[in-house]
C-alpha cells in the first residue's frame, strides 16, 4: 500500500527543490534578503520567499492529482469537478502566501496580518473544514455541531455550527502564528511540518483515509524538497511566506478528514506551548504579543550552549517520539503522552532558565 503513496513523496520533493533553485536565485537578484539583527541568529544576508517554492509546489501537485484521479475527495460536494474542502482550502492558502510575499518585501503590521490570517481561516472553514467533535479519554466524544445559528437569507437557509466554527479558526490561527514564531532556526519549522505531516500520513493510512493520507504525503513531499536548501547552514528561509503557509497547511491537514488534533498537537507540544508561554510573558510585561525577541525554547537551547543543528536535532527527536506515540496510541495514551509533555516541556524549560542563569554568573 505504501508504494502507492511513493510517487506523489518523490514527485513533489523534486519539484520543490527544484523550484526552490529558481526562488533562490530570484530572490538574489532582486536582492530580497533576511538581514542581520540583534534579535536573529543567522550573521549574513541570506535570501527569503522560500515558501513561494513550497506552495508553488503543492499547488502544482494538488492540481495534477485532482485533474488526473479522483484521490483528493473528501465527501463533500464539487466546485468545478474540485472538492469543496480542497478549493477552501487553495484559496485561503494564497491568501496567506500573498500576504507573506508583501510582508517579506517590505513588511506588513501585525494586526493587517492577523486580519488576513482570520480572513483564510474563516474561508477554509467555510468550504466545510471544521473540526466537528473532541475525542473524551475514555471512548466518547463532544459533539461540536450542536450548537449551531439557523439563518436564511435570499431564499436559502444555513446552519453554522458556531461552537465548531470558532475553534477550528482559533486552531488554524494558533498553527499559523506557533510556525511563525518557530521559524527562528534553519531548518527547524521546515523539518517539524515534515514530522507532523508524516504522522498525520500514517494515522490517515491506518484509517483507510485515502484521500488525508495523499495530501499528507504531498506536504511531506514538499517539506522535504525544501530542507537540504533550509538546513543548517541555510541557504534560503522560508519567510512569512513560507511559516505561515506551513502552519496553516498542518492545521488544516490535521481537521479536513475528521480531526487529527491529538496527533498534531503532541509533534507540536513543545511549540505550541512555548507560543503560549512567551505571549502570556509578553502581555504581563506589558508589551505587544507581536513583539519580536531570543526568549523562545529553541533560542534558550542555543543560550544553554547547543549549537543550531544539535537544538534543531533535539526538538526533531522529540516531536518523532511524541508523533509515533500518537501514531500507535488510542485515545487515552495519547491523554497521557500530552500530560508527559507538558511536564517534560515544564522540565526542559527549567533546566534551561538554570543553565543560562549559571553563565550569566559566569560571565558577569
Amino acid at each position: 500500500m505504501l508504494r502507492a503513496y511513493l510517487p506523489p513523496f518523490i514527485i513533489s520533493a523534486l519539484i520543490c527543490g527544484g523550484l526552490t533553485y529558481y526562488v533562490k536565485r530570484l530572490a538574489e537578484k532582486l536582492k530580497l534578503f533576511d538581514l542581520p539583527t540583534p534579535r536573529k541568529v543567522h550573521t549574513s544576508p541570506l535570501p527569503r520567499l522560500g515558501g513561494v517554492a513550497i506552495v508553488v509546489a503543492f499547488l502544482i501537485m494538488i492540481i495534477g492529482y485532482t485533474f488526473a484521479s479522483n484521490r483528493l475527495n473528501f465527501g463533500l460536494s464539487e466546485l468545478l469537478f474540485v472538492d469543496q474542502k480542497i478549493v477552501g482550502m487553495v484559496i485561503g492558502l494564497l491568501i496567506l502566501l500573498v500576504v507573506g510575499i508583501i510582508d517579506d518585501i517590505r513588511g506588513v503590521a501585525p494586526l493587517k496580518k492577523l486580519f488576513w490570517q482570520l480572513l483564510a481561516a474563516i474561508i477554509v472553514v467555510s468550504f466545510g473544514v471544521s473540526i466537528s467533535f473532541l475525542r473524551l479519554p475514555f471512548g466518547n466524544h463532544i459533539d461540536l455541531t450542536n450548537v449551531q445559528i439557523h439563518f436564511c437569507t435570499f431564499g436559502d437557509c444555513f446552519n453554522i455550527a458556531i461552537l465548531a466554527d470558532l475553534i477550528s479558526i482559533f486552531w488554524i490561527l494558533l498553527l499559523i502564528n506557533t510556525f511563525n514564531f518557530l521559524d527562528g532556526l534553519d531548518g527547524l519549522a521546515t523539518g517539524i511540518s515534515l514530522i507532523s505531516a508524516m504522522a498525520i500520513f500514517f494515522l490517515s493510512l491506518s484509517l483507510g483515509q485515502d484521500a488525508s493520507a495523499l495530501l499528507a504525503i504531498i506536504i511531506a513531499g514538499t517539506t522535504i524538497g525544501f530542507l537540504p536548501w533550509n538546513f543548517n547552514p541555510a541557504r534560503i528561509f522560508l519567510g512569512d511566506s513560507g511559516s505561515m503557509t506551513l502552519g496553516y497547511l498542518v492545521a488544516v491537514l490535521a481537521m479536513i478528514s475528521g480531526g487529527k488534533l491529538a496527533t498534531s498537537f503532541l509533534v507540536l507540544g513543545i511549540p505550541v506551548l512555548d507560543v503560549g508561554w512567551v505571549v502570556l510573558r509578553r502581555v504581563f510585561k506589558g508589551k505587544s504579543p507581536f513583539l519580536a525577541d531570543k526568549r523562545h525554547f529553541h533560542h534558550r537551547l542555543l543560550t544553554a550552549g547547543l549549537t543550531q543543528r544539535q537544538a534543531v536535532l533535539l526538538l526533531y527527536i522529540i516531536s518523532i517520539v511524541f508523533g509515533s506515540v500518537a501514531v500507535i496510541s488510542k485515545t487515552q495514551e495519547k491523554i497521557a503522552a500530552l500530560v508527559v509533555l507538558v511536564g517534560l516541556t515544564v522540565a526542559l524549560a527549567l533546566i534551561l532558565i538554570v543553565l543560562e542563569l549559571r553563565k550569566r554568573r559566569k560571565n558577569g
